[in-house]
């Protein structure tokens, strides 16, 4: 496997805005979408991330959502994330570099972390501050460059990330959660700035982590404008559910969403509202036991699985729901639920950090992780019409504060502390390297080891399960094929090195 180096950037021109979806002249809620052309502080923005379209997640969306309006407000954004297949970037600015895709139900990718390929791109672009995604893989390089480049390093702390370790390896969950732990405290250290999405998560990092940087509160942005031209009639349409009560979820589906629990609840929901149908959005490994549950439960003519669709068509679905269902206890906000009030749909959740802040003021119902608290809420709101259109307009009125506008402007004050401190602790650019063979040896092991530790952790846990293992058998041997190449590629750099000293 080839490792090209991208070619080194010059001054790079000026980005033209990101065409979202256009809006109708007769939209009232423009402004909250298009924050004021801030050209007189513009500055130069470079993200690193694991992920990015054509993937589909709350971080891609946060990142996408975030980037179009920091554009608007005349600023440059520049991305940095692992290739993707074959996927075609059609936005300027978003340098892909070489990594290993795994089996599309995993959706994961991981990029080959070698950072000498990407010192030109980095360097090049000449960035004002680093903002990551993530505290590991792409999350280490962007630590790195901001050390070595004296340049001010942004986080957003998206998950409880001890949370997922616990899940997603199942071989010593206690140990992994304990080691990533460890990780994030570590990562912490190396940030000027850290970016909570919701008040629950910023008071976990303060107490769990005691940072000595600044913790800000900001949640992912909903483009409000987007929600003014809503299709649900045509979704229940094609769902064919006209007359149906609809339940809805969207996200993936795999274990930490807790939907288990979900179709339980559905289960004694749909007994006693024989029209109720629950409609799931999205994909994942845990798809295939879900649909085996749910005919156990006899439901499988009342549960839906719609399967992946495009960003843009989410709020479509959240428009022709009744109410937007949410079980998971990990997830720091829920960008689907900010979702689902921009589009006047309330939400039933479980009582929940993330769904906690969103509905606050309303636009929802809370309740505990009990199966049977749960449906009668549901069973409630279905019953009583008066208050459902009550709560459609409350919802409304709740999503107007994660406007692009509102949010957008106060990441720019983040950006701008940390530019700011970041100057007045004096931070310098590390002396470069000189590039003799025994300095690029050890970055290699450095990188070879990170790159061997996060194929372990993934593959043990699609191993772990049934669904994905038989993509897996195929697959390593792919992957083995491929790292001996980059082994011969790595082996040919270290001989042309001791050749030339």
């Amino acid at each position: 496997m080839a490792l090209p180096s991208p070619t080194p950037l010059n001054e790079p021109a000026r980005q033209p805005a990101l065409a979202f979806p256009a809006a109708s002249s007769t939209i009232t809620t423009s402004a909250l979408c298009s924050p004021s052309t801030g050209k007189e502080r513009a500055m130069r923005i470079l993200i690193f991330t694991n992920a990015y379209k054509p993937l589909v997640s709350g971080v891609v969306t946060s990142i996408s959502l975030f980037r179009y309006g920091l554009i608007r407000a005349g600023h440059d954004v520049h991305i940095i994330a692992p290739e993707h297949e074959s996927h075609q970037d059609d936005e300027p600015y978003v340098f892909r570099f070489p990594s290993l895709d795994l089996p599309e139900k995993l959706n994961l990718s991981l990029v080959l972390p070698f950072k000498t390929t990407m010192a030109p791109t980095v360097r090049g672009i000449k960035p004002a501050v680093i903002h990551s995604q993530h505290p590991f893989v792409m999350g280490g390089l962007a630590a790195a460059f901001a050390r070595d480049l004296g340049l001010p390093l942004v986080f957003t702390f998206h998950t409880r990330y001890d949370v997922y370790a616990q899940r997603y390896v199942p071989i010593a969950p206690k140990l992994a959660g304990m080691v990533t732990d460890e990780i994030v405290r570590r990562y912490l250290e190396k940030c000027t700035h850290v970016i909570a999405p919701t008040p629950s998560v910023r008071d976990f990092i303060l107490r769990e982590y005691r940072p000595e940087v600044p913790v800000t509160v900001i949640p992912t942005p909903v483009c409000l404008e987007q929600y003014a031209d809503l299709q649900p009639q045509r979704i229940r349409a094609q769902l064919r559910l006209q007359q149906a009560e609809m339940l809805l979820y969207v996200g993936r589906l795999t274990g930490e969403k807790n939907l288990d629990f979900l179709l339980r609840a559905f289960a004694d929901i749909a007994a006693r509202r024989p029209r109720a149908r629950l409609v799931l959005v999205g994909t994942g490994i845990h798809e295939r036991n879900l649909k085996r549950l749910a005919r156990k439960l006899g439901l499988k003519r009342k549960v839906i699985f719609v399967g992946a669709v495009p960003h843009q068509d989410v709020r479509h679905y959240a428009a022709a729901a009744d109410l937007f269902v949410f079980t998971s206890l990990s997830d720091t906000q829920g960008l689907v639920l900010t979702e689902s009030l921009a589009a006047g749909t309330p939400v039933v959740a479980v009582r929940a950090p993330g769904p906690l802040d969103v509905l606050a003021d309303g636009g929802g119902v809370l309740v505990s992780e009990d199966e049977e608290e749960f449906a009668q809420a549901v069973v409630n709101l279905l019953g009583d019409r008066a208050r459902l259109r009550a709560m459609r307009e409350e919802a409304r009125r709740v999503a107007q504060r994660y406007s692009i506008h509102a949010t957008v402007e106060q990441l720019l004050t983040v950006y701008e502390q940390a530019i700011s401190d970041a100057a007045r602790h004096g931070w310098r650019p590390l002396r470069e390297q000189q590039r003799i063979s025994g300095d690029t040896w050890r970055e290699i092991v450095a990188q070879i080891r990170a790159l061997g530790e996060n194929l372990s952790t993934s593959f043990r846990t699609a191993w772990d399960d049934e669904e994905s293992r038989w993509y897996l058998q195929g697959y390593l041997q792919e992957v083995r094929a491929s790292l001996e190449e980059t082994i011969g590629e790595i082996d040919r750099v270290i001989q042309e090195g001791r050749r030339s000293n």
